[in-house]
């Protein structure tokens, strides 16, 4: 599968974009893990999903949008394997 990080997001995991077998939400996170050389979570809670990476006793946390096939991961059951192309970004707006 396709994983792809924009908008700051792929500053914090040191990548825009990387291709890892499919799997559980831990599974995926682990192969970026390994990729990016640092602890790169994903934490989903009620309506919400934020970034965590940790890399030399620092985490940074942001709230992001990630979209699996364009679906929000929020809306998705716990257990379901992620395939196709996850996108990660943290949303921004300007005036």
């Amino acid at each position: 599968m396709r994983v792809k990080f924009s908008n700051l997001a792929d500053t914090m995991v040191g990548l825009k974009e990387v291709e890892v077998k499919p799997g559980r939400k831990e599974e995926v996170l682990e192969q970026i893990s390994q990729v990016a050389g640092k602890k790169v979570r994903l934490d989903i809670r009620d309506d919400s999903a934020y970034l965590i990476v940790e890399e030399n006793g620092t985490t940074r946390k942001s709230w992001v949008i990630a979209l699996l096939n364009g679906i929000n991961v929020v809306d998705l059951s716990p257990s379901s394997v992620w395939d196709g192309e996850l996108v990660v970004f943290v949303p921004v707006s300007g005036g």
